[in-house]
């Protein structure tokens, strides 16, 4: 009988597994708290043993790369820059590989607000993968879709959380000349069960039917506003959404609604498994205070000798500040450690499963009422009358 983990801390949900299994005898089946984890269907199963050969994560080591080069990036198209959470440092990859014919895959819903891995092959579809996505997204057969292309001689640009880089590269079991990888800076996945309750959740709230959710909204300028599209009697409206007024949000801030795995994840460090490291440059302000941040600003992080080749043309499409990656760890917490356990996951989940996203929701607001009430009122403050009363707390 073959056994693909032990504990789930040992499994990260890459499904290379069930990528690489000739028999698809590998198939997922969802835990109490809603994440996926594979099972063996012993019927099909022939123990070839490829599906522990091509399992990243029980590597002590990462195989990766220390990054060569680390920038400050901001898009010089603003349409792109509006539709990215940060600086937009993803879609000028993505031209890249479009200019050359190539196709590339990342996260976006589905009809059903499924989040899931796709493949596009014109910048038309762009923004259908841009922008933050706080779920673990489905990989499906993603890697086998990528690995045709690559034979077939198309430029591939993948991108995903670190552990699913590393679940494609395994998979592939060779490097190809075409594929460009990107490993987000990531924080950790909730199950794509809990952020489904959080949708319902919403549907109820505002009486409509969820079509889109961006978990990062610039409408106010650069930072953690959401924003939700929904359809309501034929109308299409939206609904800004502010971290404390969101439960799902906020938990996910705190690191309490993470995968098991994400809380020892050898990924979070300064070896990284993509050809670039992308995310939101965090603190440039500070760093580099000649920077305009109004729109955002992507920290990229140069890792391989081949992302070093293609680096040089993204001056095409990126303004490009050199930056440093002691600079860029500081307010990127996961440059350097995967984040802690939190002491309230297990009693989040407990409501959650005794109660669904109505109890959880229920729980949350009862417990930070006045804390959202406060910062409701906070936003009607003037910038110059928050600016003063600053200046006159600080005199004492």
């Amino acid at each position: 009988m073959v056994r693909l983990f032990e504990q789930k801390k040992d499994c990260c949900g890459c499904l290379a597994c069930k990528n690489v299994c000739p028999k698809q005898a590998v198939t997922v089946k969802p835990d109490e708290n809603g994440f996926i984890y594979p099972q063996i269907n012993e019927e099909l199963c022939i123990e070839c043993g490829l599906c522990n050969k091509v399992c990243d994560f029980k590597k002590v080591t990462v195989d990766g790369n220390i990054p060569l080069y680390t920038y400050a990036a901001i898009n010089k198209d603003k349409s792109v820059l509006e539709n990215s959470a940060s600086g937009g440092a993803f879609g000028a990859l993505a031209n890249f590989v479009f200019n050359r014919g190539g196709v590339v895959f990342g996260c976006a819903y589905d009809d059903k607000m499924y989040p899931k891995h796709v493949c596009i092959d014109n910048l038309a579809y762009l923004e259908k993968i841009q922008g933050s996505k706080y779920v673990q997204s489905d990989i499906d057969d993603t890697y086998i879709q990528a690995e045709n292309y690559l034979k077939n001689g198309k430029w591939v640009l993948f991108t995903g959380t670190p552990c699913q880089i590393a679940g494609l590269k395994a998979y592939l079991r060779k490097d190809y000349d075409r594929l460009i990888t990107i490993d987000l800076i990531c924080h950790g996945v909730p199950s794509v069960s809990f952020f489904k309750g959080y949708i319902r959740y919403l549907e109820g709230k505002y009486k409509g039917e969820i079509i889109n959710f961006k978990f990062r909204d610039k409408s106010k300028g650069w930072g953690l506003i959401s924003e939700v599209v929904y359809k309501k009697h034929s109308k299409i409206l939206n609904r800004v959404i502010y971290p404390v007024e969101s439960y799902y949000y906020t938990y996910f801030l705190n690191g309490d609604i993470y995968r098991e795995s994400c809380y020892e994840c050898k990924y979070a460090g300064k070896v990284r498994v993509g050809d670039f490291t992308i995310g939101d440059y965090w603190g440039v302000e500070k760093v580099h205070p000649e920077i305009n941040t109004k729109n955002g600003v992507s920290v990229l992080l140069v890792n391989s000798q081949k992302g070093s080749m293609i680096a040089g043309e993204l001056a095409n499409y990126l303004y490009l500040i050199e930056s440093s990656f002691e600079q860029a760890k500081i307010y990127n917490a996961q440059l350097n450690s995967p984040v802690k356990k939190s002491l309230n996951r297990e009693a989040i989940f407990k409501t959650w499963r005794e109660g669904g996203y109505r109890a959880v929701a229920k729980e949350y607001y009862k417990a930070n009422k006045w804390k959202i009430i406060f910062a409701r009122v906070k936003r009607l403050i003037p910038n110059p009358v928050k600016k003063y009363l600053k200046k006159m707390i600080k005199r004492g």
